[in-house]
């Protein structure tokens, strides 16, 4: 017979969870659900094939027109479908189990690679990205920046014009009049945050004017309101639904498609690449399972929408790095406020069993106090490649973004890592009682203590992605022959057709790509709209 103990367990628990599912299906209303089965017209003004970050902000600004049809396709389905998905999908602590559900997520991986992926199963690196309304804004780890100035106005001067900093800045302006904003990990886990923001000004004074210029260290925010994850389908698609002139169509699939102009789709494919340092605390004060787990911060949550359950597994702040003589910062030293860490980011990422317990010690530990310092790679000079695997709509695609295939990325990453272990034995993490630890690969045990040629191997065991896929239908000039749409993100060669996603940036954004994925989308969207009234 279960214990009393047991018994009351069990019942708080459920009750924890019942008031979960009631404050969720309050927070949708039913009326919602219609347009996703509505009957679909013969033909619409405009038909957007995806209903991801972008494509929910072109649907919900294209049909403010109400003269104007839209049919918006999307792959997979909508939280809007179930009250399960919607409580998986907007509290922020699940974010990273969302990545392993393949009705959320799809599931690719990448070829084994060459250079890079050493400590993966079969060298492949696992390539989640969201399969829902809302994409990857629905799955993703909630973090908004602009990126860096320099970026954009690089696009313009090689070709993209129309897209500098200065053209781009009020469209960023418009997201953030609709996107729901908080600082990430500021209530439970600020003393963290804290400690890193003041090692990055002990970095700016002991490094800056050397080999490396130390910029500014900043707290990140985060696409949340009221404990809640926002994201695209939320803020712009959702509100929208009622509209008539909107249709929505989930589960839908493309299976044929006639090859009309023959373009670089797929090329110049390039991504954030990053390596975690891991860093272990005897204070209290980062994010562990044992914490955030327990029944009070479930009955918290479900009572009060408060506790640790309302704060981002994530990235907390970050700071930028020049090295030697470049004009704009190569590196990125964030902020990973995990302590513990189960299987489940393992599953996440690919890591093989071997190499994730030689990560780090404790790593599996549901009360360990520690945190990662994650150099990362902003402008990879690696460039690879999306192509189709075979004729067949519904097998993955062939993933090879040829990681680490040159000395640049290589080196840039080796000093991240030497500036992440600095930064954990300065003052404001001695304080916090920081050791850092080195991964014992069995590859990379001949390689001496502190030198480049250990941390190189380290590097291509365990450099991972940052799920900030970019590039492959590279924007510009239509005379460039790399170029798949113009600089108003019109397919070359095809009338009425464009690309409106992160695939058409010529170079990744300096950060985190669901910000300038929303931007890219408003701003397309006026130039259509203007196009679709001068008619």
């Amino acid at each position: 017979m279960a214990s009393p103990w047991l018994i009351a367990l069990v019942t708080t628990l459920l009750v924890a969870l019942a008031g979960i599912y009631v404050s969720y299906q309050r927070d949708t209303p039913a009326s919602y659900l219609r347009k996703t089965t509505a009957e679909l017209r013969t033909d619409y003004d405009y038909v957007i094939a995806g209903g991801g970050t972008a494509g929910c902000v072109l649907a919900a600004r294209l049909s403010e027109d109400s003269d104007s049809t839209v049919l918006l396709l999307e792959a997979g389905g909508s939280e809007l479908e179930d009250s399960l998905t919607r409580w998986l999908t907007r509290l922020p602590t699940l974010t990273p189990s969302l990545m392993l559900l393949p009705h959320l997520s799809w599931q690719y991986r990448t070829v084994p690679q060459a250079q890079a992926a050493y400590g993966f199963t079969n060298k492949q690196i696992a390539w989640p990205a969201g399969r829902m309304l809302g994409g990857s804004s629905a799955t993703n780890y909630m973090l908004y920046t602009r990126g860096l100035s320099t970026t954009y106005d690089a696009w313009a001067a090689g070709g993209a014009t129309g897209w500098s900093y200065a053209d781009v800045k009020p469209f960023f302006e418009k997201v953030e009049q609709v996107i729901e904003l908080t600082p990430t990990s500021a209530t439970y886990f600020q003393t963290l945050t804290d400690a890193f923001l003041a090692a990055g000004k002990f970095l700016q004074r002991s490094y800056s004017n050397g080999r490396a210029s130390i910029g500014d260290f900043y707290q990140l925010s985060s696409a949340m309101v009221d404990g809640k994850r926002w994201h695209a389908g939320i803020g712009y698609l959702f509100p929208a639904l009622n509209r008539p002139n909107l249709h929505v169509m989930t589960h839908a699939h493309v299976t044929k498609i006639e090859v009309i102009a023959d373009l670089p789709v797929g090329q110049n494919l390039q991504d954030h690449l990053f390596v975690p340092v891991r860093v272990t605390l005897n204070t209290s004060v980062s994010f562990t399972e044992a914490k955030v787990t327990t029944v009070s911060e479930l009955l918290k949550y479900a009572l009060l929408g408060t506790g640790m359950l309302t704060e981002s597994v994530g990235m907390p702040a970050a700071g930028s790095v020049k090295l030697g003589d470049e004009s704009t910062a190569e590196l990125f030293l964030y902020l990973l406020n995990i302590g513990s860490t189960s299987r489940l980011y393992q599953l996440i990422s690919g890591l093989s069993e071997e190499a994730w317990r030689r990560f780090a010690p404790g790593i599996y530990d549901p009360s360990a106090e520690g945190c990662f310092i994650a150099p990362t790679l902003v402008y990879a000079h690696a460039r690879g490649n999306i192509t189709l695997a075979s004729r067949d709509p519904f097998q993955f695609p062939s993933i090879n973004p040829q990681y680490l295939n040159n000395d640049h990325d290589v080196e840039v990453l080796i000093q991240g890592i030497r500036l992440a272990i600095k930064m954990a034995m300065t003052q404001p993490f001695q304080a916090l009682g920081a050791t850092y630890h080195i991964p014992d690969f069995h590859l990379c045990a001949h390689h001496p203590a502190d030198t480049d040629a250990l941390y190189g191997c380290i590097v291509k065991h365990i450099a991972m992605t940052m799920y900030h896929y970019a590039g492959t239908c590279k924007m510009g000039r239509s005379s460039d022959p790399a170029t798949v749409v113009d600089p108003q993100l019109r397919v070359k060669g095809i009338s009425g057709l464009r690309v409106v996603d992160a695939s058409v940036m010529p170079a990744i954004s300096g950060g985190n790509t669901m910000a300038p994925t929303l931007m890219l989308a408003e701003k397309t969207a006026v130039d259509i709209r203007q196009q679709h009234r001068s008619r």
